[in-house]
């Protein structure tokens, strides 16, 4: 854009026009993409934009198992979050204590390391629920692995909003006065949908940093399997917390 063209004042229906003619162009550009784009593309878009085509390539590695689809209907999010990513590389004896400070950095714990023949498995255990973060090495390649097992937290967020719920109709006399005021199975329903309602709408937000720490787990792993520092520290809270 020259000088001139920077310093212009456009009319009220010249700009209309510029932003019309704008638009069409990204629209023709959306056109174009209804295909998608293969990474090689992706990862040429990146290097243009001065992005690290290895960590790219890595996020494009991560995978999400299948939530069971009940579960899933139930309270709206996975109740055990499964990640995996297969990366290029290896993690050799020499690389498991880079990869285990990488694991406790993004999950914010600390926790054991258990090796074996062809990789590790990184377990940490708390009140609530346990998490795991595995490597295995799978030809050239390493298999990683984060899991949580987070059915403690649903229970008690559960049993939260049930002990809400009887606070709530104390004031008409409980359970039973609900039914005395309406129909019995209303009264059984109502608290059991509001639960049920209150669950569906928090847990997913309950669950989202602990995806997302999963995530940063895995992807620092791979990066330590490719032979490279993690590009960053992960989503960790701060100070790592001793397992109990």
């Amino acid at each position: 854009m020259d000088d001139h063209s920077a310093a212009r004042r456009f009319t009220r229906e010249e700009a209309a026009l510029i932003l019309h003619r704008a638009t069409e162009g990204e629209q023709r550009l959306a056109t174009r993409l209804e295909d998608g784009l293969t990474l090689d593309e992706i990862a040429r878009a990146a290097g243009d934009a001065g992005i690290d085509v290895a960590a790219l390539r890595r996020a494009a590695a991560i995978m999400h198992a299948p939530a069971d689809p009940f579960q899933t209907w139930l309270v709206a999010a996975p109740v055990n979050p499964i990640v995996r990513g297969v990366f290029a590389g290896s993690v050799p004896p020499e690389r498991h204590d880079a990869a285990r400070l990488a694991v406790e950095s993004a999950m914010g714990r600390k926790g054991e390391m258990e090796v074996d023949a062809t990789g590790f498995v990184w377990r940490e255990e708390h009140g609530f629920g346990r998490t795991s973060i595995g490597a295995h090495a799978t030809g050239s390649s390493v298999e990683v692995i984060g899991a949580a097992e987070r059915r403690g937290y649903l229970l008690a967020l559960m049993f939260g909003f049930t002990t809400l719920v009887a606070v709530l109709l104390q004031p008409l006399g409980g359970f039973a006065g609900l039914a005395a005021l309406s129909h019995p199975l209303l009264a059984v329903l109502g608290p059991v949908g509001a639960v049920l309602a209150g669950t569906r709408l928090v847990w997913p937000a309950l669950q989202r940093p602990m995806i997302r720490r999963l995530e940063s787990a895995v992807l620092d792993v791979g990066a330590v399997a490719g032979g490279s520092d993690p590009a960053k520290p992960g989503v960790g809270e701060g100070r790592l917390e001793e397992s109990s």
